[in-house]
């Protein structure tokens, strides 16, 4: 089958439709410009890595990675970590292979870095790609989110 896309890398000109795309609901659409701002800088860093599935000048499709620096643990003597993130089709171009050639090219990018060790969020219509992709599931993992409470000032309260 002919593919029906090119891709491209991102640029740091591309930040507000990455911000777009991974921020289009609410409330995260209110968080646009921050998320911009902040991938902007990581583009020209090299910390982000992204690509765009392009159609006649118009993108359909993107998938990106931040590499973290995530020091030397025994399953990953190296350290470096890649989040997958912003991993998005457009509503018309889904189930064409759009997202996993994005995400193959994203891996592969990252791969020749020398990140050996992946992670991301995925949701229930996207495990079965990401599974496909050699992805499992991690139940070892916890999160705590704060409201920005001062932790220090609570300790010294009591």
């Amino acid at each position: 089958m002919q593919q029906a896309w090119d891709m491209r890398s991102v640029a740091a000109a591309d930040a507000e439709q990455i911000a777009a795309h991974g921020h289009y609901a609410m409330p995260n659409v209110e968080r646009q410009a921050g998320y911009a701002a902040w991938v902007g800088t990581r583009i020209e860093s090299g910390i982000y890595i992204g690509w765009f599935a392009v159609i006649q000048g118009g993108v359909v499709g993107g998938a990106g990675a931040v590499l973290l620096d995530w020091g030397p643990t025994r399953a990953n003597p190296s350290g470096r970590m890649a989040r997958i993130v912003n991993v998005f089709t457009d509503d018309s171009w889904r189930r064409q292979g759009i997202a996993r050639s994005l995400v193959n090219r994203v891996l592969a990018q990252c791969e020749a870095l020398g990140v050996r060790e992946f992670n991301l969020g995925a949701t229930a219509d996207a495990r079965p790609l990401y599974a496909s992709l050699g992805f499992e599931s991690y139940p070892a993992e916890m999160r705590r989110r704060t409201a920005g409470r001062n932790l220090e000032a609570d300790a010294t309260v009591r």
